[in-house]
């Protein structure tokens, strides 16, 4: 492999040490494939977006970032989904992580517009579709930091979309184990801060939203 030299150089010449002086047998797997993930993103063409090694989603965008930082504080934009049914209610999920109501979104990956990282997030997450010409920009929540159950810290960006010509059939995936519609004002009293604050400028707008 060429090596292109996208990584700190002072990484690749601690790789280069732990590889002359470490038999192979000796590391365990998960260095192993950290030490292939490292090479991997430093020779790549990474102006192709075609090489980019987390399309082959192995690991992914999210779990390639933080095999390469660990725990350290994270500050990334989040494509956020509301979606709202004919009877203006909101969809929840509750997450498998923390058992918390929130709503759909993810990481904004590069590449994607946050537009169509809303249209996948929704698929997703509900396995339900929504179009991203349907989508009205409502808000945006920053500031804070959100401490996962792993360990992970976010600080995020979210940009947030509402969603209300959504079809299909709700289905649950890995990150959640349960989807519910609820009225605004009857919200879980067990929701992320952030989806407290999206409710909280949904109720504030429930007019501008109700007649886009």
């Amino acid at each position: 492999m060429i090596c292109v030299g996208n990584m700190n150089p002072q990484l690749m010449k601690l790789i280069k040490k732990v590889e002359a002086f470490c038999d192979e047998d000796l590391l365990d797997a998960e260095l192993v494939s950290y030490i292939n993930t490292i090479k991997t993103l430093d020779g790549v063409d990474l102006k192709d977006p075609t090489k980019w090694p987390w399309r082959d989603k192995t690991n992914g965008y999210v779990k390639t970032m933080r095999m390469l930082i660990g725990d350290t504080p994270w500050a990334t934009p989040v494509a956020t989904a509301v979606v709202l049914n004919d009877s203006m209610q909101i969809l929840l999920e509750r997450r498998s992580d923390d058992g918390k109501w929130s709503i759909p979104g993810g990481i904004y990956e590069p590449g994607a517009s946050i537009k169509e990282c809303i249209v996948a997030d929704i698929n997703r997450e509900t396995g339900l579709v929504a179009s991203s010409d349907d989508l009205y920009l409502l808000d945006e929540v920053s500031g804070g930091l959100h401490f996962y159950p792993n360990g992970n810290i976010l600080s995020s960006v979210k940009v947030i979309y509402v969603a209300k010509c959504c079809q299909g059939e709700l289905k649950l995936n890995h990150e959640n184990f349960q989807l519910e519609y609820f009225y605004l004002h009857q919200v879980p009293d067990n929701i992320s801060g952030s989806t407290h604050k999206i409710v909280a400028s949904l109720i504030d707008r429930f007019e501008e939203v109700k007649n886009w």
